[in-house]
């Protein structure tokens, strides 16, 4: 037993001098009843420093303390004496700073920034108030309180956009939002570096996680049970907790738990920039350790495959050891979860999809492909934080559908719809001509290459055409991500309008774009589409991405092969994606414009390089090119993942310019509830 003492003694030197989080935050909620402000945010900000302190205690313990007996029962023994030890030496008396569950789950809500933020107000540092506000507003989006504050925030003088950022967010989140603005820029070597760091940063994060699962923790109304049922029990929660960790750092503070593929999804756009890069023993050993997760995926196989052919070395590609080491320990972890499932009656939640079904007991499978059943309709992980899955494929009536919301934001519509306005005005583009499709309508078609040619006339803003660009770029990304395809490339894409013509809508029967297929041509009295010539048959994947609302009809629906029978619609609304593959199965039409303009912008992709749009390789070479000359500065900026203006509004309260603190109530035990 003494060499971990050893260890202990001349590796952990540091030793901590604030006071226990706990005794701090009360404190400093018990000064901000009273408006001692300055020492209020004192106390608050020492609260969460020694909070960070004593979880980096922990975390020094947990390295330095490994599994040193030969036989399990020593093992533990040794390393429960090691942490022990380390804790007396680091914090004198480790019990004075256990949390209880209540004051575990103030902490991460957030509340101690809440108080802060009214500090900070109250002292003038606005900087610092908004950047409490936020981060307290992360965590909690449907308080309305904070709601209303970091509104106010916005529309005070002297508070900069950069002041809105989250305190608590991990390194890995800014640089996983970088990686995936540079790939959609297809800037890849600046992205890999991004997204390498990005996954250093993720898989620290988990680690850390899963060493915070043990030690003590303090238990309230705790009964006396037998010594082995109380260390089976204990022992399974820790190893839920290490399994939840993946889920905690997949999801954002404050929003639903998604389903935990954040590794998957780094190593998917890691395997795409490095193919892109050419690098292709990289992109061998990136697709090596996706198999970890999911060996039979197709698409992965048959990357893989090219990519060792292309490969200039003949040794043998392995996956990362970092990924393996870490797919090894969770499934032995979820081998013993599954048994005391099935045995000891203790609940488990696999957090994972890609668990393979062969470690789960023959009694619990079929429990677990119903579960995991409704689990999958969810698709692929999504990247970006805003958009989320509205309609499944079930919900849909189909297999390979699915609506999307939260891919614009207000703003970004009404810039997009700006731009149709800019173009219509400058006489160039944008005429209203019939539509070919009924005689009722009027429609206007603009592409991006035409709108960043009508931007270098400065007829339109160069801004909004970019951002044109960079929209169907987001759109490409969430079709590879949700339908977790190869690359994909644009076979056309357009922003297009249609208009009804007014004195024309009465007793209207037609539709404003009639029932079709995009790759194949429907045969409604055969059930068939046939996929031939003159028919697009290389677009793999199509798209529609609404910009508005205010005008009647216009849905978007989907039928059986016979043309008539509808399986589902969607109601366009400003941010909504409709994904669908291009085949019959998802044949599909729009109903009558009958009032005013519905604007759209319509996607198809292909994952034939040979059948790219080249008219977007010259929209690519414009955009990146005026990139890359303010990309340092880009880059530079933090990354933000939220539109937090469309969240939380931007009208402007004329009564009051200041946060809405309201008088605590006095305080039952040592609880803090919502005091502000």
């Amino acid at each position: 037993m003494q060499a971990p003492l050893l260890l202990l003694s001349l590796g952990l030197v540091y030793s901590l001098t604030l006071k226990p989080p706990d005794e701090l935050l009360w404190d400093g909620v018990s000064l901000f009843s009273r408006g001692e402000w300055s020492e209020a945010r004192d106390k608050l900000l020492g609260a969460l420093k020694s909070l960070q302190e004593v979880r980096g205690v922990w975390l020094r313990c947990g390295e330095e303390c490994g599994l040193q007996g030969a036989q399990l029962e020593e093992a533990v023994m040794e390393r429960a004496d090691c942490l022990l030890s380390c804790e007396r030496l680091q914090l004198k008396e480790p019990s004075l700073y256990r949390l209880t569950q209540d004051t575990e789950k103030t902490f991460q809500k957030g509340a101690p920034y809440n108080y802060l933020q009214v500090a900070h107000y109250r002292l003038e540092e606005l900087d610092e108030a908004a950047a409490a506000a936020y981060t307290f507003y992360v965590r909690n989006p449907y308080h309305e309180q904070i709601q209303g504050d970091v509104t106010r925030y916005r529309t005070m003088k002297g508070v900069p956009e950069q002041s809105f950022r989250d305190l608590e967010e991990p390194p890995y989140k800014a640089l996983f939002a970088q990686a995936m603005s540079l790939l959609s820029q297809e800037r890849f070597a600046t992205a890999v570096l991004r997204l390498e760091e990005s996954l250093s940063s993720c898989l620290s994060t988990i680690h850390d996680c899963r060493t915070l699962c043990e030690g003590t923790r303090e238990r309230e109304n705790e009964t006396h049970r037998d010594f082995p049922e109380v260390i089976a029990e204990y022992y399974a929660q820790v190893l839920q907790c290490k399994q939840r960790c993946i889920l905690e750092v997949s999801s954002s503070p404050g929003q639903k738990p998604t389903q935990p593929d954040i590794l998957v999804s780094h190593l998917q756009m890691l395997q795409e920039g490095y193919a892109q890069l050419g690098d292709w023993e990289s992109a061998a050993q990136i697709a090596r350790s996706l198999l970890l997760f999911h060996p039979h995926n197709e698409t992965v196989l048959e990357s893989l495959n090219g990519y060792e052919q292309k490969q200039q070395s003949q040794s043998e590609i392995r996956p990362r050891e970092n990924i393996a080491s870490y797919v090894r320990q969770a499934l032995s972890e979820k081998k013993l979860l599954y048994y005391v499932m099935e045995n000891l009656d203790i609940d488990f939640q696999d957090p994972d999809l890609w668990t393979p079904e062969e470690i789960i007991p023959e009694g619990l499978r079929e429990r677990i492909r119903a579960e995991r059943a409704t689990a999958e309709e969810a698709g692929g992980q999504l990247p970006y934080e805003e958009v989320m899955v509205t309609l499944t494929p079930r919900q849909m009536n189909g297999t390979s559908r699915v609506t999307l919301d939260g891919v614009l934001s207000d703003e970004e519509c009404e810039a997009l719809l700006g731009l149709v306005q800019e173009a219509e005005a400058s006489g160039e583009a944008l005429r209203r001509r019939r539509s070919p499709h009924t005689s009722h309508e009027r429609i206007q078609g603009l592409t991006v290459m035409q709108a960043l040619q009508l931007a270098s006339s400065g007829l339109v803003d160069r801004n909004r055409a970019h951002f044109l660009y960079h929209a169907t770029e987001r759109v490409r990304v969430l079709t590879q991500s949700y339908f977790e395809t190869k690359m994909l490339h644009f076979s056309y894409s357009q922003l297009v309008c249609r208009s009804a013509i007014e004195g024309e809508q009465e007793e209207r029967s037609d539709l404003s774009h009639p029932v079709h297929a995009d790759n194949c041509i429907l045969d409604p009295e055969e059930k068939e589409c046939w996929r031939e010539p003159p028919a697009y048959i290389h677009r793999d994947y199509s798209g529609m991405l609404y910009l508005n609302d205010d005008f009647l009809g216009g849905d978007l629906f989907f039928t059986e092969l016979d043309g008539t029978t509808v399986t589902a619609e969607v109601r366009p609304r400003c941010g909504r994606l409709v994904l669908f593959s291009s085949g019959g199965e998802n044949a599909h039409g729009v109903r009558a414009v009958t009032q005013d303009r519905r604007c759209a912008i319509t996607l198809w992709f292909t994952g034939s390089a040979g059948h790219a749009e080249q008219e977007r390789f010259q929209a690519r070479t414009i955009v990146t090119g005026e990139v890359s000359k303010t990309g340092e500065e880009a880059e530079s900026k933090p990354a933000r993942t939220g539109r937090e203006a469309s969240r939380t509004g931007t009208s402007r309260n004329e009564g009051t310019d200041k946060p809405s603190g309201r008088q605590q109530r006095r305080r039952v035990a040592r609880k803090i509830r919502d005091e502000l």
